[in-house]
């Protein structure tokens, strides 16, 4: 929590190399303040890429629920009969993978770290992969899927509405969108750039943003995502 240090610190590295995606995305998150509306693709592309060796084993230390919680969501509104196409958005290693595969008739993943995609690869899981930005994704896939999922993905944009109106779209009839975000304590605020460099994101903003998509029916639940620095990390 040596914040004043670490903005001294990015400031630095940005004077010598001003255009890093990294150092600008994590000073914005350290100030707190003039925080960009999502995280660009050149910062998302280079800290998974960076990760991907890594990512899954961190990810397991640190008792990551995400993908779990995504599935039994799933299970509780749809038969694992194979019948569905369905879309992992932001789907890094392919984590979801083997957990969706019993309900997908077609699987694919979209991610924008080539690192995280060859991982995916590996799983053997997805019937195509796609190396494109999510909201991008959607918006060129009309209504081509029964299911949408995204494990933890969704806390690097900040407002939802985008995300969700392309969601919407691409969707079928009586199709559902499932995902996580990290949980930001109500007040005013409906969204929030942590020191994380992560967006936490307001139920209340959530709801707004399905509602005003199309969505006619949602369910948000409180849930522990993972731990970090020995501290439980809530989401939705």
């Amino acid at each position: 929590d040596r914040r004043d240090e670490a903005e001294r610190l990015y400031h630095e590295w940005l004077e010598e190399d001003p255009g890093n995606a990294v150092a600008r995305h994590q000073l914005a998150a350290i100030r707190q303040r003039d925080a960009p509306l999502r995280a660009s693709d050149a910062y998302v592309e280079s800290v998974f890429d960076s990760f991907a060796a890594h990512f899954d084993g961190q990810l397991a230390a640190l008792g990551y629920q995400a993908p779990r919680r995504v599935a039994q969501a799933l299970a509780a509104r749809r038969a694992a009969d194979a019948s569905l196409h369905i879309a992992d958005l932001g789907c890094g290693t392919g984590l979801c993978g083997p957990l969706l595969r019993p309900f997908a008739r077609k699987l694919v993943g979209c991610d924008l770290s080539t690192a995280m995609l060859v991982k995916a690869r590996q799983r053997d899981c997805y019937d195509a992969l796609f190396k494109v930005e999510l909201e991008h994704f959607l918006r060129h896939e009309p209504e081509s899927f029964d299911v949408l999922v995204s494990a933890d993905t969704l806390c690097y944009f900040g407002p939802l509405d985008g995300v969700c109106v392309a969601a919407a779209g691409a969707l079928r009839p009586g199709g559902c969108f499932v995902f996580t975000v990290e949980a930001l304590d109500e007040g005013h605020r409906s969204w929030q750039l942590q020191t994380s460099g992560r967006y936490a994101h307001a139920r209340a903003h959530l709801e707004a943003a399905l509602r005003a998509a199309g969505f006619d029916e949602t369910h948000c639940e409180r849930a522990v995502l993972r731990q970090e620095a020995g501290l439980p990390v809530h989401g939705w």
